[in-house]
């Protein structure tokens, strides 16, 4: 379920952030997260760029709310940034005289704009408990009138970590306190993540809101959960089984089991990667039925023998290049697929009442939105939700970026889609959520 566009982006900024100096830490990197607002010079007012340290592309990325441009940051001396995407456009952070971080110049094209940070906040790193493992992560707070509404966020798929770029500054600069941890097994977490089934992760969403309660600067009344990607899965299992969860924002969660997202985002690599439509179809064949070999409790070996019984196909070749070998990593994918093949969002949303935006993309081949679209609207109907709100972000992929296809190998477009972020600030305001 890890994205390869995602997997692309992130070898494209490893080698790219090896070959520069400095190398920064998250330790480092934190005092220049924030956001900060241009425009009193220039007559641009209410331009915000907000910025956030990305773990997996170990690096500060920004979001430019009114353009939807986006970009990671790339260190070359001290205070002092360049824009992976245009060598020549530099962001030079300015500070106060407690050497504090204040300000913000951007150079473009010979052109310098100053921008001040708005919305200061605190961050801590914090632990606590889910079941037997203990998970580590931050919980950032803005500088406002407290009690603070909060965030939790469900991650996404893979050895997900607590820095999760923009996101993080973008609550904060609507007065939302944001809890983000390390996915159990991932960064300084405790745990499996590679093994561990949904309700374990869900449960470590709840063990999260659990912490946020006992915090006296929290509200207990407005905390939500901010679900990514396969955190549509782990955020509303987290939503169904908790009371305290006051609303449910999510981004391209899916909203079918697990193994018809899988074959969906596999139709969509292997006609990206230019197979043809029949042998897709039969690939997607013989992986159903590999899966139900899973679900079944059959061996890594009995699913193994599924796979082979294809292999005088054209494509199997091209598919397979090396003999499929038995190791400890694919042990552990077949234990991940027995446990959490069959889960699917729609059978939670089913029990959920409090508020909920579900957001996703027209161009997904990661997460089937049209086929998701009818099932969450039915099953929040079938809860009696009375507070919901379900788009589609057209020319969006998965990642929220334009998109014309959506495939893992599209050029990246580096803008995000038009509709997400307004959306969201308008929901949360409404709801006296956002400031």
């Amino acid at each position: 379920m890890r994205s390869l566009f995602l997997s692309i982006v992130i070898i494209f900024f490893t080698d790219l952030l090896s070959a520069q100096q400095p190398t920064l830490t998250r330790d480092d990197l934190y005092p220049y997260e924030g956001t900060f607002e241009f425009g009193h010079d220039n007559h641009e007012d209410g331009q915000r760029i907000t910025l956030g340290i990305f773990d997996e592309f170990k690096s500060l990325v920004y979001l430019d709310l009114k353009t939807l441009k986006l970009g990671a940051l790339i260190p070359f001396e001290k205070n002092a940034f360049r824009d992976n995407n245009d060598s020549t456009k530099l962001f030079i952070f300015l500070r106060d005289k407690k050497n504090n971080v204040a300000g913000l110049k951007i150079i473009e094209n010979k052109i310098s704009k100053v921008g001040e940070r708005v919305v200061p906040h605190s961050m801590q790193p914090v632990s606590f408990v889910s079941g037997k493992r203990t998970l580590k992560g931050d919980l950032y707070l803005p500088a406002s009138k407290t009690p603070y509404p909060a965030v939790v966020f469900a991650h996404g798929s893979g050895a997900a970590t607590r820095s999760v770029a923009f996101f993080t500054t973008y609550f904060l600069q609507l007065g939302i306190a944001v809890l983000t941890f390390d996915k159990q097994g991932a960064g300084e977490s405790e745990g499996d993540w590679e093994t561990a089934d949904f309700d374990e992760l869900a449960d470590d969403v709840i063990a999260g809101i659990d912490f946020l309660k006992k915090q006296n600067n929290i509200n207990p009344k407005k905390i939500g959960i901010m679900g990514n990607s396969q955190g549509g899965w782990i955020g509303s299992m987290a939503a169904a089984k908790s009371s305290d969860v006051a609303f449910l924002l999510m981004r391209v969660g899916a909203v079918e089991n697990v193994m018809e997202t899988m074959l969906h985002e596999n139709r969509g690599t292997y006609l990206a990667d230019g197979y043809k439509e029949k042998d897709v179809d039969e690939i997607l064949q013989m992986e159903r039925s590999f899966m139900n070999a899973a679900i079944k409790g059959k061996t890594w070996e009995q699913g193994d023998s599924v796979i082979l019984s294809y292999r005088n196909k054209l494509w199997f070749k091209k598919l397979y290049p090396k003999p499929r070998v038995k190791s400890v990593q694919s042990e552990k994918g077949w234990q991940w697929l027995q446990n959490n093949l069959l889960y699917d969002s729609y059978d939670y949303l089913k029990k959920i009442k409090v508020p909920v935006l579900w957001m996703m993309a027209e161009k997904d081949w990661n997460v089937n939105s049209q086929r998701s679209y009818p099932r969450i609207m039915k099953a929040l109907e079938i809860a009696g939700n009375k507070d919901y709100s379900v788009k589609i972000i057209p020319n969006s992929g998965h990642r929220g970026l334009v998109a014309k296809t959506g495939y893992y190998n599209e050029a990246i477009s580096w803008q995000y889609a038009p509709g997400f972020w307004d959306i969201m600030q308008t929901w949360l305001t409404k709801r006296k959520i956002a400031k």
